[in-house]
């Protein structure tokens, strides 16, 4: 039986927005925040995805506008200088209405394992200055069927 629970990589309470001091529990990050991450694939039988989940606070977009934006890059080493990884983005998916919940679906075909990616959240600035939503990013998780794809905080050697 195949099964999906999602595994909590972070959780904190970061404020992402352009009024500072809105939320005095959270850290204010401004415009975007950027989390590293490494997915190790611990069951070669299950599939080659994985899902990220992000739980936010407070998160409304204006209609008519692209939403928030998450980009998802995966880091790789360079094939011309051995000291060297280039960032190539996975990914982008929008954050948008007033959901707490955002799935964002990963296709990690012919990727190895384990892979260093990051997700960075950047606020909607398509919006005029002094109207973006200010919100709260409160959670990370991976959920991976029958947890193929384990994650880890950080970048792992």
């Amino acid at each position: 039986m195949l099964t999906s629970q999602a595994e909590l990589v972070w959780q904190g309470r970061i404020h992402l927005g352009d009024e500072p001091g809105v939320y005095a529990d959270a850290a204010y990050s401004g415009l975007s925040t950027e989390l590293p991450l490494t997915l190790e694939r611990i069951n070669p039988a299950g599939p080659h995805a994985t899902t990220l989940v992000i739980a936010t606070d407070d998160l409304r977009t204006f209609q008519g506008y692209p939403g928030h934006l998450v980009e998802v890059f995966l880091f790789v080493p360079d094939p011309t200088g051995p000291t060297h990884w280039n960032r190539t983005t996975l990914t982008t998916a929008r954050l948008t209405g007033s959901g707490d919940r955002h799935e964002i679906p990963l296709d990690l075909t012919s990727q190895g394992s384990p892979l260093r990616i990051s997700v960075r959240v950047s606020v909607d600035t398509t919006v005029p200055p002094g109207l973006y939503d200010d919100f709260v990013l409160r959670r990370l998780s991976n959920k991976a069927v029958d947890f193929t794809y384990v994650a880890s905080f950080g970048f792992r050697a």
